[in-house]
């Protein structure tokens, strides 16, 4: 679906197919490449129809997909653009605009989960320790 919405990122996609050789990456590391490729590639070079296409296809994926899809499109890709935009000179306005309804809920719970922890270890203890509190 994605190579459907965005067929400019074929080519990004087999070197990153190849790169695993015959291992399956996963929906994470998919996902983590496709984000790569809308913040490094896309946003820059002005290719906005790819931009528009990937997020009203997590958009979509958030409201129609299974748990895994959803979580795999909140995690894999909102939190995957929100952290590689952070660090680019452009930041993360362009992508916010872009966000539906259920990809702003996404994009705040990141914001939330991260909110005074400087490390993916500090999320993970602080998601830990609510899950046994729970």
């Amino acid at each position: 679906m994605v190579l459907i919405a965005c067929p400019a990122f074929q080519e990004r996609w087999n070197k990153h197919r190849e790169s695993w050789r015959n291992e399956e990456p996963g929906i994470y590391n998919d996902l983590g490449e496709f984000a790569h490729f809308i913040v490094d590639q896309a946003y820059p070079s002005g290719d906005l129809a790819s931009v528009n296409a990937s997020f009203a296809l997590m958009e979509k994926f958030l409201e129609e997909g299974d748990q895994e899809v959803r979580d795999a499109a909140g995690i894999g890709f909102v939190e995957d653009v929100q952290n590689i935009s952070s660090w680019r000179p452009f930041g993360q306005a362009p992508f916010i605009e872009l966000l539906g309804p259920l990809s702003r809920q996404a994009w705040a719970e990141v914001e939330e989960g991260w909110r005074g922890r400087n490390s993916l270890a500090d999320v993970v203890r602080a998601e830990r320790k609510a899950r046994e509190e729970s």
